[in-house]
Order: structure tokens, then C-alpha cells, then sequence
């Protein structure tokens, strides 16, 4: 707009100065104007009348010259006649030749002032031309960059269009991961829950606790204390059930801590079996008389002796056979269990059936390991904290090439309105210049024609004045020598003096035509400059006008500035007021986001740490044990009792023996020298493979950013497709059945987690099940899912068999329509039985029963033809068409 304003004001100067540039040639040729009238006022009041005045007086003087030689006449009656005559004819002449001359000369004046201006025109014209030239030029030029500007503008567009598309898919991959986030971390403390509140009712919570407490005297698990061979462990885990649970200490003193402290941290409960309390049970009977009988449990796990007394206690007097078969028949007499996991009470209760697959205590492990579920949880929610940092910094980068795309789009418009504006201006200014070229080459025609048409008469007087001159001097002559006849002198005298009077008189018309000549030119003049400035006031005039159609438009700009200005204004203002609204929205969901961020770190890594802390206390408690064992082990080897250090020996001699030991040690060199080579190359080997796994690293998160973005593009196509072809069910469905009916997807926020559904509604009918449609109302709902398809994506040709063999009538002639109507965009081959679908096929080839088994393929008429003349039952035999 501002550019627009400066070519208008630009404009407005133009014109102004030429407007200036003609009142100045208007006031000089005013003024000369003024200068001829006064001279045409002094020539007509002083020359012209002095003139008139001599010549009126010699034409008096000549009457009286005259009125004498008419007294005289009677002494030359004859002479006088012809002389009268000749006089006659002379004066005739002269009245007919006078206005000639003088028009011959206005004639002259006339063509030197037309080729005066078609001079002045000729410039004017060459100065247009050039002006008309230069311009084309500039427009030409100007042309090119809005063509260079516009391929400019629609390649940011296309630019600005990707990284738009990119943004949306990075925000929509992020959200769908912040929310996958959410979900998982949900399912995952559920499942914790879960998990820790199926410990607590096994026990193995609590048991935790205790194992993790570091208390001293806990020996374990009762499962983590034996090994049982394969083929008994299921009939032993299942003997000693939840006892596998039970927690064994050195005394009852531990036991004792061990629920204080699950008192203290509300942990639960255990049982404890503190070794010097237990009882060991009365001695187990022969069972050599029992047929199918493995033996007792107890015998069939392998334990430390001294962990005796918990195992009789765990499982006491359980006796393992192979079958269930074999045990029943001692029903009553002993706790017994099966190979299988059936296990028969004392009392006669049996139990048994199928096992649980849910992670157990199992002998030689102290707890249940993490569920399958559990694990890819978390696997899935560290992948996806791997995934947000680099899908955010992509989504940065977008933003920040969107921004900066979308910057030079904007500047690139509006130079390209800019030239545009620039154009148009031209445009207008060549269509100025065009009418003017028109209207000065119209003026130069004139003028020429006008030319013309003087030059033509011009030539006309010059082709008839000379003959005319020749018949005056003739008269003159024969009048001369008619006057020198034998006269008296008095006629004589008479004679010469009108003769000097004569040609006073035509020295006087000669002076008064003179005069009358340079009045003319005066005129001519006057008239010459007259249409000078009337051209110039009209020019002036028509720059007025222009003037003020461009003040019109530059106040109408103006206004329109202003509107534009104070339209910016508000929207720089609410622009203003959102981002300052998007940026506090932005930065507390950047903050909740990164709070919960670090959250979720901070738990992850406490985690981490909680679950590093316990694996590096089971190691200390581990090497503690071992270290203990050691120094148990080391202790037994110790002679008792143990050797003292004679008091003589001093610091000298503990000196001197140390020195003889690492005498005795260098002696055993040489060492391995290639061990610091060794290990350089190691040392290269293991940085170069770190590198590696660096790069396949972030390879790998390439990989799985890909994945995700490709999953959202699959969600965004699935979902367009879904749109598109669910409109088309509702039109289709509702002009099949004349009733609605939709696509419905059970998951619509993870589609590909869930089916589809098609709820359709008959007219006249409730919503149901497909189960309870007629065949009818199938084969039309599922005909208007394929047509949907169809229309969305078509195939080259459909291949359809007896569809219309469920529906009436009514029902085939909509189905035949809806057919025609598709086929205008695919092929459709079409098998049936109905009149009304094979009256509308384009062609038609029947299929009839031959003789014996075999079949005979016909030509059919249309509808128009043979059908209307068949018999009804000729026809249904034969219209099997395809």
C-alpha cells in the first residue's frame, strides 16, 4: 500500500509538472496573443485608416481628374469610348484577380502553419513512441520478475506446505507417544500394584523385606534351599505349596526381628523357621509293600544336613507316587501327591486339575521372576524415552525452518504484489500513451488533409492567376497605346495626371491590401496560437482530471491505509494477546511436561538405583556369606593352637625376612610383557566397538523414529480412507434401503487394536445385529460396503455371482441402478437369474441346459427386443447372463 502511495504521488507530481510546463506555454502564447491583437488594433485603427484615407481621397481626386475628362470628351467622343471600355475591362479584371491574390496568399500562410504542426506533431509523435518503447521494456522486464517471482512464491508454498505436513506429523507422533506415555505407564504401575498385592498374598512381599533388610541369621528361602530333579519338582512344589515361601533363620531370636521390623514397615506377614526351635518328626515307615509309590519327598530333594529339620517339617510324612490311580487306593493313610501335582489329604480331600501358568516360588529360586507383560512395559517405556528427546529436537527444527519459510513467503508475496502494483501502473500509463499516439495520429491527419485540400486550391489560382495577369498587362498595353494617339495637350495633361492619380489609387489599394495582408497573417497567427492554448487547456484539463482520479485513489488508499492499519493494529494486538496466552499455556505445559519428564526420570532412575542397590546388596550379602564361609573354612585350617611370633624378633628382622621373600619373588620372573600390549589392543578393540554401538545407537533410534512417524502417516491414511469410504456406506446404504446406516470402529483410538463394525437401520426397521437381518438386508448392507470400497479405490472390474438372489423386485431393480451408476468407472461382470438386473445389463450371453449334462451358451436380446416376446418361463429358464 505504501508503494502504492509513492506511485501516486509520483504520478500526481508528473502531471502537476506538465500541468505547470503548459500554463507556462499558455501565458506565453497569451501573451503573444495579445501582442498580435494589439497590433492587428494598431494596424486596423492607424495604417488600415491612414490607407483608407489617402485612397479615398485619390479616388476623389481621380473623380475629379475623371469628371474634367468627361468635359472633355465631347472633342474625343470616339477615343473616349474605347478608352472607357478598355478602362472598363481593365478595372474588371483587376476586381476579379484581387481576391485571388489574396487568398492565394491566406492559402500560403495556411500550408506553412500546417507543416508547422505536422512538424510539432511529428516530434510528439517520436517522443510517444520512445516513452511507449521504454515502457514496454520496463513492463516486459517487470513481467519477468512477477513470472520469476510467482515460480518463487509457489516453490516456498510447496515448501512451506511439506514442513507444515512435517510439523503436523512430528506433533502428532509426539502426542500419540506423550499419550502411548501415559497409557503404558499407567498399565504398568497397574500391573506393579498388581503384582506387589499378589506377593503380599503369597507372602513373598514380605519375604522381600526381610531378604533386602540385612538382617543377620536369615538363611532364606525354604525354595531357595533345596534342588529337586526335574521330574519331582512338580510334585514337590506342589507337596510343600505355600511353605516354599517360608523363611528360614538361625534362631528364634531373628525370627523375632524379622516381624518387628514388618510391624515397623507394615510390610505384612511371614512365616519364620528358626533352626533351633524346629522338631524333627518320628521316624517315616518302610514303604516297600506300597505299589507305585516313588518314596517319601523328603528323600527325593537334595539339602545342607543341616536344613534337615525344615525339610521333615515342610513336607512331613508326604509320600510321592507316579499316578493319580495308584494313590487313590491309600486314600486315609498318608499325605500323598502325584507326579502330575494331585495331591490327597489324610482326611480324604483330593485336589487336583489344571496349573496355573502364573510365575510361582519354584525350588532353586528365592522369588517369582517379572512377568513377559511387565517387562515389555517397561522395554516399551524406554524406547519411547529414548524417542521424545530426538522427536523433539526434529519438531524444533521444523518449526524453526516453518518460521523462517514462512517469513520469506510472506516478503516474496509481497514484492511480488509489488510488482503486480507496478505492472498494473505501467499498464495504465501505456494505455495513456496508446490513446495519445491515437489521438495525435488522428490530429496528423487532419492536418494533412487540410494540407491537402489547401495545396490543391493553392494550385488551382496559381494555374489560372498567370492567364489572368496576361489579359490585365494586355489591356494595360492596348489602354497605353490608345493614349498615345495625336491629342491636344489639355487631354493629354488630363490623361497623364489620371494616370499618376490611377496609380496613386493602386499604390494606395496595393498599401490597403498590404495591410489587409498583414492583418490576415495577424489572424492566422492569433488563431494558430488560439489552438495552442485550447490543445493545452485541454491537455491541462485532462491532467486536472488525472490529478484528481489519483488524489481520488490516494485518498481512497489512504483511507483503505488506514483501515489496513488500524486492522493490523488490532491484529498485531490479539496476535500479541494469543501468543502471549499460547506462550504462559506453552510454558506450563513445558513445564507439567518436563516436570513430569523429570519425574518419570527421577522414578526410572530411582528405580534403577533401588533395583542396582538391591542386586549390589544380594552381592555383598553374597560375597559377605562367602567371605564368612572363607573365614570359617580358613579358621578350621588353622593349627590349634595357633603359632605365636617369638617377642625377640624385631622390626630389623621382619625387614630383613620381607626383603628375602621378594628376593624369592623376583626370582620367579620373568612376567608376561606382552600383557600391556595386550591390553592397548583390547583397550583400541573395546573403543572402537563402543563407537560402533554409539552409531547403531542412534541408527536404532533413526530406525524407530521412522517406524513412528510411518505408524502416525498410517493412522492419518487409514483415517482419511475411513472418512471417505464411511460417507460413502451412508449414501450408498441409504439408496439401496432407503434407510442409514454407518461404519463404526470399536477402537477409535487405536483402530488397528480393533474390528469394524456396520450398523445399519432398514427403512421401517430397529437397529440390528447381522445375525437377526433378513438375506435380503445382508446382501444389501454388504453390497454397499463393497460399492463404498469401490468408489474410494475401484478395481478394474468386479466379478459378481447371484447377489441378488436374496432380494425382491424392487430391491434387484435399485441394486441394477446402483450398478449402472458405478459402471461408469469400472467393469462389472454380473451372474443372475432376475429379469430386472439382466434387462440393464450393456450385454448379455445366456447360459441353458442342453441336452444330457451338458450347457449351451446363447445370444439374447436386450429388453427392447426378444425379451418383451418371450414366454415368462422361457425367459427365467434361460436367463442365466453374465
Amino acid at each position: 500500500m505504501r508503494k502504492e502511495h509513492e506511485s501516486l504521488n509520483e504520478a500526481i507530481r508528473e502531471h502537476q509538472s506538465s500541468i505547470d510546463t503548459l500554463s507556462a506555454q499558455i501565458t506565453s502564447y497569451q501573451a503573444q496573443v495579445k501582442e498580435i491583437e494589439e497590433r492587428q488594433r494598431k494596424t486596423e485603427s492607424e495604417e488600415i485608416k491612414a490607407i483608407t484615407l489617402a485612397k479615398e481621397e485619390a479616388e476623389a481626386t481621380l473623380a475629379k481628374i475623371r469628371s474634367e475628362s468627361q468635359d472633355l470628351a465631347s472633342s474625343a467622343d470616339a477615343w473616349m469610348q474605347e478608352q472607357s471600355k478598355l478602362r472598363q475591362k481593365l478595372d474588371e479584371l483587376r476586381r476579379k484577380i484581387d481576391p485571388q491574390r489574396s487568398e492565394q496568399v491566406q492559402l500560403q500562410e495556411r500550408c506553412e502553419q500546417l507543416e508547422r504542426l505536422l512538424q510539432n506533431q511529428a516530434k510528439e509523435q517520436e517522443e510517444v513512441e520512445s516513452q511507449v518503447q521504454s515502457q514496454q521494456i520496463q513492463l516486459t522486464e517487470i513481467q519477468a520478475d512477477i513470472q520469476s517471482s510467482l515460480t518463487s512464491v509457489q516453490s516456498l508454498a510447496e515448501g512451506v506446505g511439506e514442513l507444515d505436513q512435517a510439523v503436523t506429523t512430528h506433533q502428532q507422533t509426539l502426542e500419540r507417544l506423550f499419550k502411548e506415555q501415559r497409557d503404558k505407564q499407567r498399565q504398568l504401575d497397574k500391573l506393579e500394584a498388581q503384582d506387589q498385592a499378589q506377593q503380599e498374598a503369597q507372602g513373598t512381599y514380605a519375604s522381600k523385606v526381610i531378604l533386602n533388610s540385612g538382617i543377620r541369621g536369615v538363611c532364606g528361602l525354604v525354595a531357595n534351599l533345596g534342588r529337586v530333579e526335574p521330574q519331582y519338582q512338580v510334585a514337590l512344589e506342589t507337596a510343600a505349596g505355600n511353605r516354599l515361601g517360608h523363611l528360614v533363620v538361625e534362631d528364634d531370636q531373628v525370627a523375632a526381628e524379622g516381624i518387628e521390623l514388618l510391624k515397623q514397615q507394615r510390610a505384612g506377614r511371614a512365616t519364620f523357621l528358626p533352626l533351633n526351635k524346629l522338631r524333627m518328626p518320628r521316624g517315616l515307615q518302610d514303604l516297600g509293600y506300597l505299589d507305585g509309590a516313588v518314596g517319601y519327598a523328603i528323600d527325593l530333594i537334595d539339602f545342607d544336613p543341616k536344613y534337615e529339620s525344615v525339610f521333615a517339617n515342610v513336607f512331613g510324612n508326604t509320600v510321592v507316587f507316579e499316578t493319580l490311580s495308584s494313590a487313590r487306593r491309600y486314600i486315609g493313610s498318608y499325605r500323598m501327591v502325584t507326579l502330575d501335582g494331585e495331591l490327597l489329604e489324610p482326611s480324604g480331600a483330593m485336589t487336583g486339575g489344571s496349573r496355573s501358568q502364573r510365575s510361582t516360588l519354584k525350588f532353586g529360586t528365592a522369588e517369582a521372576g517379572e512377568s513377559l507383560e511387565l517387562q515389555r512395559l517397561r522395554d516399551r517405556l524406554q524406547e519411547i524415552l529414548q524417542l521424545l528427546q530426538p522427536l523433539e529436537r526434529q519438531l524444533a527444527k521444523s518449526q524453526a525452518q516453518l518460521r523462517e519459510r514462512t517469513q520469506q513467503l510472506g516478503t516474496e508475496r509481497q514484492q511480488h504484489r509489488e510488482a503486480q502494483f507496478k505492472a498494473e501502473q505501467l499498464e495504465k500509463q501505456l494505455q495513456k500513451l496508446f490513446e495519445r499516439k491515437e489521438q495525435l495520429t488522428q490530429q496528423t491527419q487532419n492536418y494533412t488533409t487540410d494540407l491537402a485540400t489547401a495545396t490543391e486550391k493553392l494550385k488551382q489560382l496559381e494555374s489560372s492567376l498567370p492567364a489572368q495577369e496576361v489579359e490585365l498587362a494586355n489591356l494595360q498595353k492596348q489602354l497605353g497605346e490608345l493614349e498615345q494617339s495625336q491629342t491636344h495637350g489639355e487631354w493629354q495633361t488630363l490623361q497623364n495626371r489620371l494616370s499618376e492619380q490611377e496609380k496613386m489609387v493602386t499604390a494606395r489599394e496595393n498599401a490597403l491590401r498590404e495591410a489587409q495582408k498583414k492583418l490576415l497573417t495577424l489572424g492566422t497567427d492569433r488563431d494558430r496560437l488560439s489552438e495552442r492554448i485550447t490543445l493545452a487547456t485541454q491537455e491541462i484539463s485532462a491532467n486536472e482530471g488525472r490529478i484528481e482520479k489519483a488524489k481520488t485513489e490516494q485518498s481512497n488508499n489512504f483511507a483503505k491505509q488506514q483501515e489496513l492499519e488500524q486492522s493490523m493494529l488490532k491484529l498485531r494486538f490479539d496476535m500479541e494477546e494469543l501468543e502471549e496466552k499460547i506462550g504462559s499455556q506453552k510454558k506450563a505445559r513445558d513445564e507439567a511436561e518436563a516436570k513430569v519428564r523429570e519425574r518419570t526420570d527421577a522414578k526410572q532412575k530411582l528405580v534403577w538405583q533401588l533395583e542396582k542397590l538391591v542386586e549390589k546388596h544380594q552381592e555383598h550379602l553374597s560375597l559377605l556369606g562367602e567371605l564368612e564361609n572363607q573365614r570359617k573354612q580358613q579358621e578350621s585350617e588353622l593349627p590349634e593352637p595357633l603359632p605365636e611370633l617369638p617377642e625377640a624378633l624385631g622390626l630389623e628382622e621382619l625387614q630383613q625376612e620381607l626383603k628375602s621373600m621378594q628376593r624369592r619373588l623376583e626370582a620367579m620372573e620373568p612376567v608376561n610383557m606382552l600383557a600391556i600390549e595386550e591390553y592397548d589392543k583390547t583397550q583400541a578393540r573395546w573403543e572402537e566397538l563402543t563407537q560402533k554401538l554409539t552409531t547403531l545407537e542412534d541408527e536404532r533410534t533413526e530406525l524407530l523414529l521412522r517406524v513412528e512417524k510411518f505408524t502416525t502417516l498410517r493412522l492419518q491414511s487409514f483415517k482419511e480412507a475411513f472418512d471417505v469410504v464411511n460417507e460413502n456406506f451412508q449414501l450408498i446404504f441409504g439408496g439401496l434401503s432407503d434407510g442409514d446406516g454407518f461404519l463404526q470402529l470399536e477402537n477409535p483410538e487405536d483402530p488397528f487394536q480393533g474390528g469394524l463394525n456396520l450398523v445399519a437401520h432398514p427403512k421401517g426397521k430397529p437397529v440390528q445385529r447381522l445375525a437377526s437381518m433378513s438375506g435380503g438386508e445382508k446382501s444389501l448392507t454388504a453390497l454397499s460396503f463393497i460399492f463404498a470400497l469401490q468408489r474410494y479405490r475401484p478395481s478394474p472390474f468386479y466379478a459378481l455371482d447371484e447377489v441378488d438372489s436374496f432380494l425382491d423386485g424392487v430391491n434387484v431393480e435399485k441394486l441394477s441402478k446402483t450398478i449402472q451408476s458405478q459402471a461408469s468407472e469400472t467393469q462389472f461382470l454380473v451372474v443372475s437369474h432376475r429379469r430386472p438386473m439382466i434387462e440393464a445389463a450393456d450385454r448379455t450371453i445366456g447360459v441353458t441346459q442342453a441336452k444330457g449334462t451338458h450347457t449351451q451358451v446363447i445370444g439374447m436380446q436386450l429388453r427392447s427386443q426378444g425379451s418383451k416376446d418371450k414366454d415368462p418361463a422361457e425367459a427365467e429358464q434361460t436367463e442365466a447372463t453374465v
